[in-house]
């Protein structure tokens, strides 16, 4: 049978436990989420960095391209282009190409500076390589055709004053890909001259590593990605160079967010603007990368992914700490319930002890408790019926 004592004891623990495990989850929830909260703001705050310091390597191109544009050697060259004078020709895309060389060792991003004349063909060619250290002017023997080239075709198409700028894809020359590959994103513009003349097109050929690597040198060891993905997925930034440039224009191998994280492609390929996505596995920040101020051209969207069981690492001395703090509250539950549950049933049974007595005739016994509560009160009387059932004892 069940004693009142254990009842007491059970009923003070639930008592004592139930608001103290309400308390814990609500702590350990609420921390959870602060902790994802915190993690996201972070990785967005370090997205935003990355897509400010890509666009810092971008920010001067379009000045650069008026710069070339508006100076008196592309003036004097696109005039001598339309009078057909080649002594002018000569003397100024010297100077020209002069300007060119300057400017790529100056930036030291730029891998060719061009001028392509009106019907396609290239007519002043820079080639620079910040990595070897050099630069040089191409023969004329050395120069191509680029007139089926995309960005040639779309920037001759302009108004004065109006940018084509490229996708980032990996740079070819006579159709077949540079080894070692370069990615690159074009940056064109038309050049006119007396009678709003088109005479060719100005084209810089931005090395794109110049931000990529920083993408990818972002990514930690502890798990931390940062990835640039185009349009379609494809990673055109990945601490995995093996998924690097899988569309059909590039290395063609196929790979893509989109194969490889089909669920986390979805939602980065749907988002606009910044947006965090919370995945079972991970919390990702997204953000899109312009190549322009104004926001145009998107070149595509920069990923962070940080595994959970990265960020959510801070919460395991945490979960030991609050543990010991419920380990701690059951013991001092326990204590207390049993100290509560005797002083409350020992009256009771003292006092059931002594109406037994009493039910045997044993009246000699005084039956006194000090409690200043209804149990005293309940024992006085007790004693009360004690002294009478002894004076009818006597009588009889």
């Amino acid at each position: 049978m069940k004693t009142i004592k254990s009842k007491v004891e059970r009923a003070l623990i639930l008592v004592a436990l139930l608001p103290v495990l309400i308390l814990a989850g609500y702590v350990y929830y609420s921390t959870t989420d602060a902790l994802k909260s915190a993690s996201v703001s972070s990785l967005e705050r370090q997205v935003q960095l990355l897509s400010g310091s890509a666009f810092g390597v971008l920010k001067h191109v379009p000045g650069d391209l008026s710069y070339l544009r508006d100076s008196a050697s592309m003036f004097q060259y696109g005039r001598a282009l339309v009078i057909k004078d080649q002594k002018i020709l000569d003397v100024n895309g010297r100077s020209l190409s002069r300007d060119f060389l300057s400017l790529a060792k100056n930036r030291r991003i730029y891998n060719q500076l061009r001028f392509v004349g009106a019907d396609g063909n290239e007519l002043i060619r820079i080639e620079h390589n910040e990595d070897e250290g050099f630069s040089r002017v191409l023969q004329p023997e050395q120069l191509r055709d680029k007139s089926n080239s995309l960005y040639f075709r779309e920037a001759a198409k302009l108004e004065f004053g109006q940018v084509y700028i490229s996708p980032i894809d990996l740079n070819r020359e006579d159709g077949e890909l540079e080894d070692p590959v370069r990615p690159t994103i074009r940056f064109a513009t038309p050049v006119f001259a007396v009678g709003n003349r088109l005479v060719g097109v100005l084209i810089l050929n931005v090395d794109a590593s110049a931000f990529l690597n920083q993408i990818k040198a972002a990514s930690t060891d502890n798990g931390i990605q940062f990835t640039l993905v185009d349009d379609h997925g494809y990673y055109l930034a990945n601490s995995d160079t093996g998924l690097e440039w899988g569309s059909a224009r590039d290395l063609n191998h196929g790979k893509s967010m989109s194969t490889e994280r089909p669920m986390l492609s979805r939602e980065v390929l749907a988002a606009d603007g910044i947006v965090q996505i919370d995945l079972s596995d991970d919390l990702v920040a997204t953000s899109p990368l312009f190549a322009d101020e104004s926001n145009q051209h998107q070149m595509g969207r920069l990923v962070a992914i940080a595994p959970k069981s990265v960020v959510l690492k801070l919460l395991d001395s945490f979960v030991i700490a609050l543990a010991v703090f419920v380990v701690l509250a059951v013991v001092m539950a326990f204590v207390i319930a049993k100290m509560l549950s005797s002083s409350l049933t020992n009256p009771l049974i003292y006092l059931t002890q002594a109406a037994d007595r009493l039910s045997k005739g044993e009246v000699d016994t005084a039956i006194t408790i000090h409690s200043n509560d209804e149990v005293q009160r309940l024992a006085e009387a007790f004693e009360r019926l004690r002294e009478s059932v002894k004076i009818l004892m006597k009588l009889g």
